[in-house]
């Protein structure tokens, strides 16, 4: 029998996740287009699909923070899954690091590379092949640097009729910066505050890179919700 301060924790729940707020999480899901990524069920892909589950709730809620910085971790751990299986099909991996050979013989081994080594060793392995992709996922490492490190950068509108941010990417030494660009007809009909765009972007770019990453299971309309539906399962009781 649950004891009775269970009631009013329930009660501050559905409080602070009104039917506005749902009703908000519901529109961004369904603007996000969902379907599910497929990854198999190998060492380490529970929890990629866990993390992945976290940053669309947070996506979902508006916590834009929290979802900027999910998506860096679901590329890391994504990476290291996708690195590990090519490991056990091929063997040890050589990677680059300061101008000198590395070789990786391990899991343990993958989880010392930065995550720019590990997108170098993913494009010399062939496993992510496609530019975009790969800019992508520096724009995704900028975007989290800069939330972790400052602020949550916003898109603008842009002289050329869409929307640009400026991220830094790299703080050593003389601070560089980059443009990263996004179709205003991509986010039409989605509201909320600037940021969302920001949220929203890491979350459907990681998505893209994860179908890039494990082509072997294509994505599919999904049957079950990846976002685990924890917050949601209440409300729908």
């Amino acid at each position: 029998m649950l004891p009775p301060c269970i009631d009013e924790h329930l009660a501050t729940l559905k409080r602070r996740y009104s039917g506005r707020r749902l009703q908000e999480a519901a529109a961004r899901r369904a603007h996000l287009d969902y379907r599910s990524v497929r990854m198999g069920d190998g060492r380490g892909s529970g929890r990629v699909r866990f993390l992945l589950a976290q940053m669309h709730q947070a996506y979902y809620f508006g916590w834009t923070e929290s979802a900027c910085i999910l998506a860096g971790t679901v590329l890391e751990q994504a990476l290291i899954l996708r690195l590990d299986r090519r490991m056990e099909e091929r063997g040890p991996l050589v990677s680059m690091r300061y101008g000198e050979r590395r070789w990786l013989a391990n899991r343990h081994d993958l989880l010392d590379l930065e995550l720019v080594e590990m997108l170098d060793l993913s494009r010399s392995e062939g496993i992510l092949r496609e530019g975009r992709h790969l800019l992508a996922a520096h724009e995704i490492r900028w975007i989290r640097n800069m939330v972790v490190h400052d602020r949550v950068p916003v898109f603008r509108a842009a002289e050329d009729g869409g929307l640009a941010m400026i991220v830094a990417k790299s703080r050593k030494g003389t601070v560089k910066y980059a443009t990263i660009r996004l179709e205003t007809a991509e986010v039409e009909g989605l509201e909320g505050p600037p940021a969302l765009l920001t949220g929203y972007f890491c979350v459907s770019r990681v998505r893209r890179i994860l179908e890039a990453l494990f082509p072997a299971e294509p994505t599919e309309a999904a049957k079950h919700h990846e976002s685990s539906g924890g917050l949601l399962l209440w409300q729908e009781r």
